[in-house]
């Protein structure tokens, strides 16, 4: 092969290998917009992958590095298990919601910089600013909601979601305001403004604007555990100051959208829980639809197969054919028992659970190693979104919670290799 064949070979791999990474994060920015145009990016980030070669070195990276790992092993469990899966109708497209722990492998590889990792990370501020503006102008009234049709279906973007549900995009927004507090600290002077501006404006829409309780809950989380991280042993005194600031905020908040005659989210999530804990201690059919009956009942299917499960896709089956009774009374967890935890229980019994464990446990343990305090700040405030997020909602199973996840699993976790070297 002459000199030129080598240098040509050589730059079309370069240019597979960045039409991948301008993809990966095409795939990211389109998380929070649109699902069909997140596959469409995924599905083209594998293709130029490929496409790239270097398929053996690519696969000893993403097999090295032991978030990638236990990705893996986990989907491979879940692979396995449709051998006993007592849904196989349902297994296959069960199985395909768990992608995003095998996509974390081959996009782990297009992190290979701390350049591109901070590409990423201001591509994704980037988009949920955007998502920013749109809402507060809505919020403000300075325009009305947004309505539009994608191949003849109706689509929206509104105050309380976005492009999306309530419930994804205040998820992804506690995440964005936890980048920005981050920023705040760790960037120049000159940028400290612009981060000043999107933490105070994505904690408002947070807290107090959206009414996606989960974003709600893990903001707050994740701002203790940003005071944490910045003032340590003196967090016992800053905490406490957070909390009376969140109070006063609502106690204002309430009283000026009683003037308007509108609810805030604060109260919406409040009536909320109250309502839900009056069904669940009530006798009502209603208490069928709240957490606590959810995952009672859950366990009970749990306790017929502990070991291996009832297999993949395999949860509706479990439940119509073991609790009939609350099967026919509840009409949200027929499917997915809004946790993760229960749910991959469920599928793969007790070697699930410890799977699962154990790759959030190595995600946990591994931010550690991270050589730049600042990402190794943000992974730990990810492995915390993932874990107690996953308590009230199966985000694994959740193609857009899911598909973020394993977007910044693979950025923030691919300097590991190098660290580990």
């Amino acid at each position: 092969m002459t000199e030129k064949s080598l240098q040509d070979k050589y730059l079309l791999k370069e240019y597979f290998n960045k039409s991948a990474f301008f993809c990966a994060v095409a795939f990211m920015v389109f998380i929070p917009i649109s699902t069909a145009l997140m596959n469409i990016f995924i599905f083209l980030t594998f293709v130029f992958f490929l496409l790239a070669g270097d398929l053996k070195n690519n696969f000893i990276i993403s097999w090295k590095n032991p978030i990638s790992r236990a990705a893996i092993l986990l989907f491979l469990f879940l692979l396995l298990s449709i051998n006993w899966s007592i849904a196989p109708g349902a297994a296959i497209d069960i199985l395909k919601k768990y992608n995003e722990l095998w996509y974390i492998a081959f996009m782990l590889p297009l992190f290979n910089s701390n350049y591109r990792r901070n590409i990423g990370i201001h591509a994704y501020l980037i988009t949920m600013s955007i998502v920013l503006i749109g809402v507060y102008l809505m919020f403000f009234e300075i325009i009305l909601p947004i309505e539009y049709s994608i191949k003849g279906n109706k689509q929206s973007f509104t105050v309380d979601g976005g492009f999306a549900s309530h419930v994804i995009t205040n998820i992804l927004m506690a995440f964005t305001m936890f980048i920005a507090a981050q920023r705040m600290i760790f960037t120049r002077m000159l940028f400290k403004p612009a981060y000043i501006v999107l933490f105070v404006a994505s904690f408002y829409y947070v807290v107090f604007i959206s009414t996606g309780t989960s974003g709600q809950i893990l903001g707050i989380i994740l701002l203790i555990l940003f005071i944490i991280q910045h003032t340590g042993v003196r967090s016992v005194l800053f905490v406490p100051i957070l909390f009376s600031l969140i109070v006063g905020i609502a106690i204002m908040n309430k009283n000026y959208l009683n003037l308007v005659g509108n609810n805030s989210s604060i109260q919406f999530a409040i009536d909320k829980l109250q309502v839900q804990y009056h069904h669940f201690t009530s006798t009502d059919s209603a208490g069928n639809n709240t957490r606590p009956r959810i995952y009672l009942n859950t366990i009970k299917i749990i306790r017929d197969k502990p070991w291996i499960g009832t297999g993949v896709g395999s949860f509706e089956e479990a439940l119509r054919t073991k609790q009939p009774s609350f099967y026919d009374a509840t009409s949200i967890a027929k499917k997915n028992p809004h946790n993760e935890f229960l749910l991959i229980t469920v599928q793969i019994g007790a070697l699930g659970l410890f799977s699962l464990l154990y790759l959030f446990y190595v995600q946990g343990a591994s931010t550690d190693k991270l050589f730049k305090r600042e990402q190794k700040f943000i992974a730990q405030g990810l492995v915390v979104l993932i874990i107690i997020g996953c308590m009230g909602n199966s985000m694994l199973l959740d193609s857009r919670e899911g598909h973020f996840w394993a977007f910044f699993s693979a950025l923030l976790f691919s300097s590991l290799n190098k660290e580990l070297e």
